[in-house]
C-alpha cells in the first residue's frame, strides 16, 4: 500500500544520532590521545572542550556555506543573499545591500538564483558545499600534522574537524528534515524532473523582496513534493500580488489541499494560511471554524499572529467573523504599522496591505457595531 506522506520528517532522528555519534567520538578521542596527560592551555579542561565544540559547529557551517557560494558561481548561478551568522549581504534593485545583526535570524545561508547568461549545473551547485568541506578538511589535517604545533593545538583542530563530516551529511542526506537541505533537493530534482521548477522557486524567492522581478505563476504538474508545492507557495504569493480573486482562489485551493508536503516553517506557514483564506473567500465561515478549533496550539497561533503580515488577513476573519470579538479585530488593526516595518518581502508589502486594508474595510461594511465613531 503507497503512503500518503513519503517525506517523513526525520530531522530529530537524525539530531539524536548526530548528538549520540558527536558523545561517543569525543569520548574516544579524549580517552585515546590521553588529554590530561599533556594539556598545556591555561585554562580548565571542560571549557576547552566547549571551545572546541563551538569552533567546530561554527567553522564547519561558514565552510560549507562558502563553498556552496564559490561553487554555485562556477555553476551558473548569482548570489543574492548571504548570511553569516551576524553579518551578511543581500542584492536589492541590482544593488549590494550589508547589514549586521539578526535581520535574518542567526543562521547562516546562502541564497543563489540562476544567472540568465549562463547555463545552470544543479548538480555542482548542490554538491559545492560539500566539495569544499572535504577540501577544508584535508587542508586543516595537512596543516595539523605538517606544522611543529603543540599536541593540545592538535587536538583542538582534529576534534574540531570531525564538525566537518557531520554538516555535511546534515546537508547533503537525502531525507525530509525541517528545511529543504541540498541532497534532499537533488534527490527530488532528479527523481521527478523537477530542475526548471526549483529554478523557477529560486528566482522568485528574489521577488519576494526585490520589485525589480516579477513572481513566476507555474502550472505546476500534479507531484505533492516538496519542490512543487513551494511553487505552489509562490504561486498564491503571486496571486495576491495580482489582486485576482478568481486566481487567488484557484492558488488557495491547489495549495490548501496538500499543504503537508511543505518543507520550511515559513512555507508551512503560508500553506496554513492558504489553506483557511481558502474558506474565507468562498464565505466557509462555519467549517473555518471548525478547521481553527481542530487544529493544534502552534497552527492557530500561525493564524492568529499579530506579529506576522502574512497571518493578518485571515486573523481580521477569525476575529470579526467566526469569533465576533471586536477587541481581538482592533488588535489586530491596530498591528498592521508594525508588522509592515518587519515584514521583510518589501516587493510584496504593498499587495498584502492592499488586501489587508480590503478585508479589514469588508468586515466593518457588514459588521457596523465594529464600527468606532471618531470625535
Amino acid at each position: 500500500m503507497k503512503r500518503k506522506d513519503p517525506y517523513v520528517n526525520l530531522s530529530w532522528p537524525v539530531y539524536i544520532l548526530f548528538v549520540a555519534l558527536g558523545c561517543l567520538l569525543t569520548k574516544i578521542l579524549l580517552d585515546g590521545l590521553n588529554l590530561n596527560s599533556y594539556y598545556t592551555w591555561n585554562m580548565p579542561t571542560f571549557i576547552y572542550v566547549f571551545i572546541v565544540l563551538l569552533y567546530g559547529f561554527v567553522s564547519s557551517v561558514l565552510v560549507y556555506q562558502i563553498g556552496k557560494m564559490i561553487f554555485s558561481k562556477i555553476a551558473g548561478f548569482e548570489i543574492v543573499s548571504a548570511t553569516f551568522f551576524l553579518f551578511g549581504f543581500r542584492k536589492i534593485l541590482d544593488k549590494k545591500v550589508w547589514f549586521f545583526g539578526t535581520k535574518d535570524g542567526f543562521s547562516c545561508r546562502v541564497v543563489i538564483v540562476p544567472n540568465k547568461d549562463k547555463k545552470q549545473n544543479i548538480p555542482l551547485a548542490l554538491w559545492g558545499g560539500t566539495i569544499f568541506t572535504v577540501v577544508a578538511a584535508g587542508i586543516t589535517y595537512a596543516l595539523v600534522f605538517g606544522l611543529n604545533a603543540d599536541a593540545t593545538t592538535k587536538c583542538f583542530f582534529i576534534m574540531s574537524s570531525t564538525f566537518y563530516a557531520f554538516t555535511f551529511i546534515a546537508y547533503m542526506i537525502p531525507v525530509k528534515m525541517d528545511n529543504m537541505n541540498d541532497g534532499f533537493s537533488l534527490l527530488l530534482i532528479n527523481k521527478y524532473k523537477l530542475g526548471d521548477i526549483y529554478l523557477s522557486n529560486l528566482r522568485n524567492s528574489r521577488a519576494m523582496y526585490d520589485s525589480n522581478y516579477e513572481l513566476e505563476v507555474l502550472e505546476t504538474n500534479d507531484n505533492n513534493d516538496p519542490i512543487t508545492m513551494e511553487a505552489k507557495v509562490y504561486n498564491f504569493y503571486a496571486a495576491i500580488r495580482k489582486n485576482d480573486e478568481v486566481f487567488t482562489k484557484k492558488a488557495t485551493n491547489e495549495l490548501s489541499i496538500n499543504y503537508k508536503f511543505v518543507v520550511g516553517e515559513r512555507l508551512v506557514s503560508i500553506a496554513l494560511i492558504a489553506q483557511a483564506y481558502s474558506m474565507c473567500l468562498d464565505n466557509k465561515f462555519d467549517e473555518l471554524k471548525d478547521y481553527f478549533w481542530k487544529l493544534d496550539t502552534g497552527s492557530r497561533k500561525v493564524l492568529r499572529n499579530v506579529k506576522s503580515l502574512d497571518s493578518l488577513k485571515v486573523g481580521l476573519y477569525i476575529s470579526g467573523i467566526v469569533e465576533d470579538s471586536r477587541e481581538g479585530f482592533y488588535e489586530i488593526i491596530n498591528s498592521i504599522d508594525k508588522c509592515s516595518q518587519n515584514y521583510k518581502y518589501d516587493a510584496q508589502k504593498e499587495a498584502e496591505l492592499k488586501l489587508i486594508e480590503e478585508i479589514k474595510n469588508k468586515i466593518l461594511t457588514d459588521k457596523p457595531e465594529f464600527v468606532i465613531e471618531e470625535n
